[in-house]
């Protein structure tokens, strides 16, 4: 009914669903990934030692 008095109508429902697709893909791109958690120092010294050191600090030994 709105196209029907309005001819530009289409044009402006067009521009908006562009410029909310546009807003939810910000949105989205914002968001930070999950931080992984480890059960134990065993499962992460698994991937990598330097991990335990970052974490744990520079004196950290395994």
């Amino acid at each position: 009914m709105i196209a029907a008095t309005n001819p530009f109508a289409n044009y402006t429902l067009a521009i908006a669903a562009q410029y909310e697709d546009t807003v939810t893909g910000i949105v989205e791109s914002q968001k930070k990934p999950p931080k992984k958690v480890y059960r134990s120092i065993d499962k992460m010294l698994e991937e990598c030692f330097f991990l335990g050191a970052t974490k744990f600090g520079t004196n950290f030994i395994a």
